[in-house]
């Protein structure tokens, strides 16, 4: 009984946070102090560090280790050396730093990868759920938060960032559980989704409708061919 009261609890939290995210994203709402200046991240992750407790307990703190301190790691080789995202630097926007890193980016790191893997439990394909959520997200925050030294291919967005996203991302998996099995969990993928989709909402108040119109389509491609493919194998929790 706990244990269930634990579980509904979690995904309670997560839920109302879309619900939070939502508000958020309302261009009339978004200068007001409970959803501006980046609380809406900060809210975030402290709905993974929750949600990770519950979920993990102890062994949530080897994730965070895994997640923030690789993420750590290639955000500061990216900012001085350009591997392996592309040259960029972060703006005073983004928060205090250290070397040059922003404090809440390792912590991002640890928390969408978090919420990527428990969707699917497969170190390959979450990385592919990490990918969607950099293709929703750069090209918008990109503009505020860090910038490209070298605008790329894609809304400004260089396509190795892609790769290194895909590449620092499938390290995390791996660090912490190998590359697992495909095991769809129905709350954690619509909280996904609807996380991405909220983005790519961002991104069109933004005036950036291609980036978020794509966002929404690969990303409900990606939720519906995963409950077809577990749907047929009845790998479904």
């Amino acid at each position: 009984m706990r244990e269930l009261r634990g579980l509904e609890l979690k995904w309670i939290t997560a839920y109302l946070y879309l619900v939070y995210l939502f508000l958020a994203t309302i261009p009339q709402l978004n200068p007001l102090p409970p959803f501006s200046d980046g609380i809406p991240v900060l809210v975030l992750i402290m709905v993974y560090l929750f949600h990770s407790t519950l979920s993990f307990g102890v062994k949530a703190l080897k994730f965070l280790a895994s997640g923030g301190g690789l993420g750590f790691l290639f955000e500061f080789l990216g900012v001085h050396t350009g591997f392996p995202f592309g040259r960029y630097y972060y703006t005073p926007n983004a928060g205090p730093q250290v070397l040059g890193v922003p404090v809440l980016i390792p912590l991002l790191w640890a928390t969408l990868c978090y919420f990527s893997f428990i969707a699917v439990e497969q170190a390959f394909i979450s990385s592919w759920l990490m990918v969607l959520i950099d293709i929703t997200v750069d090209p918008l925050f990109s503009r505020f938060d860090w910038h490209w030294i070298t605008p790329g291919q894609y809304f400004g967005v260089p396509l190795s960032n892609f790769v290194g996203w895909y590449i620092v991302s499938l390290l995390i998996f791996l660090s912490w559980k190998g590359t697992g099995r495909l095991t769809v969990n129905v709350s954690a993928i619509l909280f996904y989704s609807s996380l991405v989709v909220l983005l790519a909402l961002q991104d069109l108040f933004a005036g950036l409708v291609y980036p978020g119109l794509i966002s929404v389509i690969l990303t409900t491609c990606t939720t519906l061919s995963l409950f077809f493919i577990r749907g047929r194998t009845g790998k479904l929790t």
